[in-house]
């Protein structure tokens, strides 16, 4: 409604041509925001120089593919003649504003995705409530099986929106829990929470070294190198002598 009204007004156009301006105003918005965001969740676990090369290029992308699709649905919408569709890019001007507008919706897109995970983070980073066990050795179902699995045997745990994908001395497993619900079924004496997308087995950690702005790489037993957030970091320092 708000892309409808600011085409409407700044252009004079009818009701009809205003939100049909928004429509193809809102779409390339929505499709590639859900995909970036989708991509920046998993940069989160990244370290800072990795991010922002990998912002710089999603950032281009998405601007280039956003614009392109507003110029093909404006000439749908408006282009039509007796031979065809017409498709005409923006002035110069008009391209250097579509520009920053894109720029700053990925800004935004980004940063509400980083607030997120700071805040979740926080939320979910709870030690195993007193009247409640950890896990000793559970159950993960492969195909139509289910294995059991000793939890000493967990390295880390990378987990994703309703998944998680369990690393162990044997091997990978992919199964449906979240992240938080596995923070709370282990000992917080032996496994830490270190990012919103990472929970780690401190027996198997082999060192830790800074990674700038108080965050960690730890180096795992398997070569895997795991970064922190800085909430996680400081819960990984609180065990440091």
């Amino acid at each position: 409604m708000a892309y409808s009204a600011t085409t409407g007004v700044a252009l004079g156009l009818d009701l009809t041509r205003s939100l049909l301006g928004g429509v193809a105003n809102t779409i390339p918005v929505v499709i590639f925001g859900m995909g970036v965001r989708g991509i920046v969740v998993r940069l989160i676990a990244m370290p800072l120089r990795i991010q922002l090369a990998a912002h710089l290029l999603l950032c281009a992308v998405f601007c280039t593919l956003s614009y392109c699709l507003l110029i093909v649905l404006l000439g749908l919408f408006f282009g039509a003649g007796p031979n065809g569709f017409v498709f005409r890019p923006f002035s110069v001007s008009a391209t250097a504003w579509q520009s920053l507008q894109n720029v700053t919706t990925y800004a935004l897109i980004a940063a509400l995705v980083h607030l997120r995970a700071v805040n979740e983070s926080r939320e979910e980073a709870v030690a195993v409530p007193d009247n409640r066990a950890a896990l000793s050795r559970c159950f993960i179902r492969i195909g139509e099986e289910l294995l059991p699995l000793d939890i000493d045997r967990l390295i880390s745990i990378n987990g994703a929106d309703d998944y998680a994908e369990v690393s162990t001395t044997t091997g990978k497993h992919l199964v449906r829990m979240t992240l938080a619900s596995f923070a709370k079924s282990l000992d917080p004496s032996k496994y830490v929470r270190v990012h919103r997308s990472w929970i780690v087995n401190t027996y198997r950690v082999t060192r830790a070294e800074p990674a700038g702005g108080g965050r960690l790489l730890l180096h795992m037993e398997t070569g895997q190198i795991i970064s922190t957030s800085r909430d996680g970091a400081k819960l990984f320092r609180n065990r440091v002598l």
